[in-house]
């Protein structure tokens, strides 16, 4: 019996390990699975990951991950995006809204004391989704952080806040206002 890897498990092993100590151990399987730049087999297919699309373009003769453009707002839109009981005091969700004219845009739900906050899930900076880490909300590229009570920006290099939305309450779910840019 052989008491060695083979070669293809040891070049897994190789490789996971050197994921989690370029992602500082934070590789794991909720991770998003693409990101702007990787290789990807179908032109035109669309993925959201985390509040984000990414569209898999044709670039210099090579398919590969690009995000897309943020869809443009030319009308409020409220749509019920939670149950009331799905968020609890101090917790963060990331949910799709979907917005008129088509498309979605990604809005991270903070419910505090007070009651719940609506920003947009996209960093100040360029763009790439936010996700709670401990009390802060943190870009996954850069590592901004921003106060999920406000928007306002904790850490750069992000300096604007998260832009903020209306959220509001009743007949047991939760209701969230797009407005346009």
């Amino acid at each position: 019996m052989n008491q060695f890897p083979s070669r293809r498990e040891f070049f897994a092993a190789t490789v996971a390990s050197l994921a989690w100590i370029l992602t500082g151990g934070k590789a794991d399987a909720s991770s998003p699975s693409i990101s702007v730049g990787a290789p990807c087999k179908a032109a035109g297919r669309e993925r959201t990951v985390n509040g984000v699309t990414f569209v898999c373009r044709k670039e210099k003769n090579k398919l590969v991950w690009r995000r897309k453009k943020f869809p443009t707002i030319t009308q409020a839109t409220t749509e019920r995006v939670l149950e009331s009981g799905d968020l609890a005091v101090g917790e963060t969700k990331i949910v799709n809204v979907l917005i008129t004219g088509g498309g979605t845009t990604g809005v991270v739900l903070t419910r505090t004391e007070t009651g719940i906050t609506a920003l947009r899930v996209n960093c100040s900076h360029q763009g790439f989704p936010v996700s709670r880490v401990k009390n802060v909300l943190e870009c996954e590229l850069h590592g901004s952080q921003f106060d999920p009570t406000t928007g306002a920006a904790l850490l750069g290099p992000a300096v604007n806040p998260l832009r903020r939305y209306e959220a509001s309450e009743s007949n047991g779910g939760i209701y969230v206002t797009i407005t346009p840019n």
